[in-house]
């Protein structure tokens, strides 16, 4: 995927917008991380490690998918690495549709990662994270920044 600058239509304008994309981007990945991802991450880190019983495995074992430890630390981990994507901005759009993609996984199945994530909550991060999907991260982001250096470097 290359980095491809947008074009600005009216590159005077107030930049509140992509403050606004900025803050979306940061307080919606950590608000997942806090409370969905942290406990999931442990017992993820002591199933592999320990040998510990987690339900995660558990329920996707009951869904048929194979190997299901494996499934679910793989799953975990890319949770944890696009939602780091999505913070950083850097390859925003591709981070936000795989994280979009898991999440839709995660409510038509009916998985329960924790007790205070509802169908509700499930749909609004599907809907923010598709919205960075179509959208991209703003001019606040990696994606802008190395976009503008290439561009900088072709013209020279």
């Amino acid at each position: 995927m290359s980095f491809q600058p947008l074009q600005d239509p009216a590159p005077d304008k107030s930049r509140i917008a992509d403050l606004g994309l900025l803050v979306i981007r940061l307080l919606s990945a950590a608000t997942f991380v806090y409370y969905q991802l942290a406990s999931q991450l442990g017992r993820a880190f002591k199933h592999v490690w320990d040998g510990t019983d987690w339900e995660l495995a558990a329920q996707l074992a009951e869904r048929g998918l194979p190997v299901p430890g494996i499934v679910a630390a793989v799953a975990v981990a890319l949770l944890a690495a696009t939602l780091l994507g999505v913070a950083l901005g850097f390859f925003t759009r591709f981070n936000a549709l795989v994280f979009a993609l898991l999440t839709g996984f995660v409510l038509i199945s009916a998985i329960i990662l924790s007790p205070t994530l509802n169908p509700q909550a499930l749909a609004l991060y599907l809907t923010v994270f598709a919205g960075f999907a179509c959208g991209g991260g703003g001019r606040l982001s990696l994606d802008h920044l190395l976009a503008g250096r290439r561009v900088r470097r072709e013209a020279a």
